[in-house]
């Protein structure tokens, strides 16, 4: 049984050493069997042994301890814990009483973040630093028995954890993949895995590419404080002049500030070489997001380039996701903005000023709009719940181009909705909605000169009332829901002279989501008028078991009675009687598959048609998704027919490989393609990547590369992004 803690122990060991015995931690031993030994002055404990001295415990299957001498020797299955920190193991180990120094045999360690660290002996200081011979470190698992190798290991003939300075050392260290040996270094140094960020070396970025050849970059992070940090990384290029690349971040109490810029001093290439004369080249994005109360905040968001090829050619996001802001741009173009946002319990406001610029070759920035302002101001009004629900809206924005026309608009908008379920389980919503638009439009020719300005306003009503009623059937197999619904929709008209330019509703296409909508601009410069039904038929199986699938079917489309047509012939919308529009989608559980079509009203032919499967079965997962639009059914005129597919394959349990494709089938061209022979364990990344995009951009040809992507976790990687 056990035995209680002994105050003799602690008072011995307090009589062994000069400090005061007030100045030292008592010392707690609990174990099956304990034994003293009078004569040799020693107390041996036996079985469960357990030893405590403040934050620090010693788990043993023997523990002999001498108090004359203050030493504590542990054998078998030796375990040492102090406060949070992971467990030291040996198989003998003898310690000062304080069980803060020590020797160790055949020790080894956890770290944070799943580091180990294992040697033949080791001496462990007072202030917890351990000192290691004949040792190696790794992020891998180990197996219980000692054999097998791990993916990656540090090997040393002397390792140094340093507390103080956060670091370990090594001395003729040596890097082991699978056992071989791939590096060494007479010195080498990481930080401790429990460390926060530490100035100093990342691993490189290596690639090789078609257009820049051989890429190296070095990148060098330097923790200015615990707030913020700059990453500088220099990019060495076989076929180009050296880069300069900068990332800057800083969190603020409030929010968060994270910059991105590159310079180089190149002349512009392409596919044939390089022409010109050498100049700055560079790009800036940025982006912050700041707190101004609980439901107000600010932000800003920059992107700009010297040149509209030198993100594609310095393999740079035209994109760029991690440094999106409130508003996106159209592909192929960048946007700088300043915003104001707030968000309450029953309104939302935003305010922005914004500017964009293009990318694309042909396109002239003077007539690209500077925006300001751009606002928006909803709010639920007070109204009785028993009445519905009570909204209102207002919208301001500014165009102003260098060359071309100056838009101006502001609205004011108020919308009612009281949704009803009515005897027999049908469901009811009437609605009603009117708006107040006042526009200023300054028309200028090719030279700038302005020719007119036009100020109008307008005013808006619909009304209108949607109707659908579900029916369920429920079974042991699953459940059935058919939900036919109904939505008659009158608009007031517009008089000739107070059609507004068409700038924010550019593109409308019709779908499921927009068939019932209240207004089906995207924007508020086109009005839908006269009168319209809209009618659609939802069917749904859902089966949790017995191998059925799921499946959801849907079919719908419009009728104009009254009216002129306010969308393009692509949006579906043109004639009186609408595309028809119908969905399906079908689901396995490990296979998944969706269908969207949109067919003409005359002869049925298909306008748009959208496919998509998803399988993950056994160690395969695949994604396929294909689009097809008619000439006709599109606003560039040119139809588009595209096929993304990708998959993946686990060959072993850390083994897979990976392919990727866009297929542009109209043109027989494969626009971009992915694989990848990837390797994954519990410490380790691997991954060889080919590259290819084939994107008519330009003066620039296809561009091919291959990356090497290594991370070695808890020490970093090689990455190739």
């Amino acid at each position: 049984m056990l035995c209680s803690a002994l105050a003799l122990l602690a008072a011995d060991a307090a009589a062994a050493q000069d400090a005061p015995a007030d100045s030292r931690e008592p010392v707690y031993l609990e174990a099956d069997e304990l034994v003293e030994d009078r004569r040799e002055g020693l107390y041996i404990a036996r079985g469960d042994v357990r030893m405590r001295s403040g934050d620090r415990v010693l788990i043993a299957r023997e523990i002999v301890y001498n108090p004359g001498l203050g030493r504590v020797t542990a054998r078998g299955g030796v375990e040492i814990y102090e406060g949070d920190q992971p467990a030291q193991l040996s198989d003998e180990i003898v310690l000062d009483d304080a069980l803060s120094e020590g020797v160790a045999r055949s020790f080894a360690t956890m770290l944070e973040n799943n580091g180990r660290a294992a040697a033949s002996h080791a001496l462990r200081r007072p202030d917890g630093s351990v000192e290691l011979s004949s040792a190696y470190y790794t992020a891998c698992e180990l197996c219980e028995s000692g054999e097998g190798t791990p993916t990656w290991r540090l090997r040393a003939s002397r390792v140094v954890r340093d507390r103080d300075a956060q670091m370990i050392y090594y001395r003729d260290a040596r890097l082991e993949i699978l056992g071989a040996p791939v590096f060494y270094a007479p010195v080498f140094s990481h930080p401790d895995p429990s460390t926060p960020r530490r100035s100093g070396l990342l691993m490189p970025r290596i690639d090789i590419s078609n257009r820049l050849g051989f890429v190296y970059q070095q990148p060098y992070v330097w923790i200015i404080s615990p707030s913020q940090d700059l990453t500088i990384a220099p990019q060495l290029m076989t076929e180009a002049n050296p880069l300069l690349e900068l990332e800057y971040r800083k969190r603020f109490y409030s929010g968060e500030l994270r910059v991105e810029t590159s310079f180089t001093y190149e002349r512009e290439f392409d596919e044939d070489g390089f022409f010109g004369e050498e100049e700055p080249r560079g790009h800036v994005f940025a982006v912050g997001e700041f707190d101004i109360t609980d439901q107000w905040r600010w932000g800003f968001g920059a992107q700009a380039a010297t040149e509209d090829l030198y993100l594609r050619r310095y393999s740079y996001e035209e994109e760029p996701v991690a440094y999106r802001s409130f508003y996106t741009a159209d592909k192929r173009r960048l946007i700088s903005q300043l915003y104001v946002q707030g968000k309450g319990d029953r309104f939302y406001a935003d305010i922005a000023a914004a500017r964009i610029t293009s990318l694309i070759e042909w396109e002239d920035d003077d007539t690209l709009p500077m925006i300001a302002p751009l606002s928006r101001f909803d709010v639920d009004l007070p109204f009785p719940d028993w009445a519905g629900r009570l909204d209102g809206g207002l919208s301001t924005v500014g165009l102003r181009r260098e060359d071309g026309d100056d838009y101006v608009r502001a609205s004011a908008d108020v919308e009612w909705a009281r949704p009803t379920v009515l005897p027999g389980g049908l469901r009811l919503e009437p609605f009603a909605l009117g708006r107040v638009d006042a526009y200023s439009v300054t028309e200028t020719d090719g030279a700038g000169v302005e020719l007119d300005t036009r100020n109008f306003t307008r005013a808006m009503g619909a009304a209108g009332a949607e109707l659908s009623w579900p029916f369920v059937r429920r079974a042991s197999w699953g459940d059935v829901i058919v939900a036919p619904t109904v939505n008659l929709a009158a608009a007031s008209e517009l008089a000739d002279d107070r059609i507004a330019p068409n700038v924010d509703s550019l593109v409308v296409e019709l779908d499921r989501s927009n068939l019932f909508s209240r207004n089906r601009a995207s924007g508020y410069d086109v009005w839908e008028e006269g009168v319209r039904l809209d009618v659609g038929l939802s069917a749904e199986m859902d089966s949790p078991g017995g191998g059925l699938p799921s499946v959801e079917v849907f079919g719908g489309r419009s009728r104009r009675l009254d009216g002129d047509p306010a969308f393009s012939e692509g949006s579906g919308l043109f004639e009186e009687d609408s595309d028809w529009i119908a969905e399906m989608k079908v689901d396995f559980g490990y296979l998944e598959t969706e269908a969207r079509t949109r067919l003409d009203s005359e002869d049925a032919s298909i306008n748009r048609l959208d496919l998509s499967t998803r399988l993950d079965v056994w160690r395969i997962s695949a994604d396929a998704d294909y689009t097809r639009l008619a000439d006709d059914a599109v606003f560039s005129g040119d139809g588009r027919e595209e096929l993304r597919f990708s998959a993946a394959f686990q060959v072993r349990d850390s083994w897979s490989v990976s392919y990727s494709v866009t297929r542009d089938l109209a043109n027989d061209i494969s626009r971009r393609v992915q694989a990848a022979v990837i390797y994954r364990d519990e410490c380790t990344d691997f991954r060889i990547v080919y590259e290819r995009d084939d994107f008519d951009i330009g003066n620039l040809g296809p561009s091919e590369s291959v990356q090497l992507q290594l991370t070695l976790f808890t020490l970093g990687g090689v990455d190739g992004d």
